[in-house]
């Protein structure tokens, strides 16, 4: 008798969660992703109960709580997963020449990976306020 063992599909491609994102930054995204082998995986608002981990499909996906955020309750943001140091920074450089318009980023983290989706959003929308906040302060 064989032992199966379930083996994550997604673990060496690099994944981009995309959260509330416009059809044109979602086309750009998609237009990059054969230079990475990457996926982009859009993350619906009835998701965002999920952790990370189970929306990279890394352990069994049942909701971590309740919660359905509505569509627009927070700006577009991507989270990355899977990416060489190198290649997270060539792909953001590649977002700016694109003028992809998403405030919200992150990498996937040992941390973070558990943390449920909607949460995720929550902090990052508080760091960047907070960093956005300082940013005009010194410009001033």
């Amino acid at each position: 008798m064989k032992a199966h063992i379930a083996r994550n599909q997604n673990a060496d491609v690099p994944l981009v969660l995309g959260w509330n994102l416009s059809p044109a930054d979602r086309g750009k995204l998609e237009g990059m992703a054969p230079a990475f082998g990457m996926k982009v995986l859009l993350v619906s608002p009835a998701d965002a109960g999920k952790t990370v981990a189970q929306l990279l499909g890394e352990v069994e996906t049942k909701a971590a709580r309740t919660l359905v955020l509505e569509p627009g309750a927070y700006p577009p943001a991507v989270v990355l997963a899977n990416f060489k140091e190198k290649d997270v920074d060539t792909l953001l450089d590649l977002m700016k020449q694109a003028q992809v318009t998403i405030p919200l980023k992150a990498v996937v983290t040992p941390s973070n990976r558990s943390w449920v989706f909607g949460d995720l959003l929550a902090h990052l929308q508080e760091e960047h306020a907070a960093f956005t906040a300082a940013k005009e302060n010194h410009t001033v």
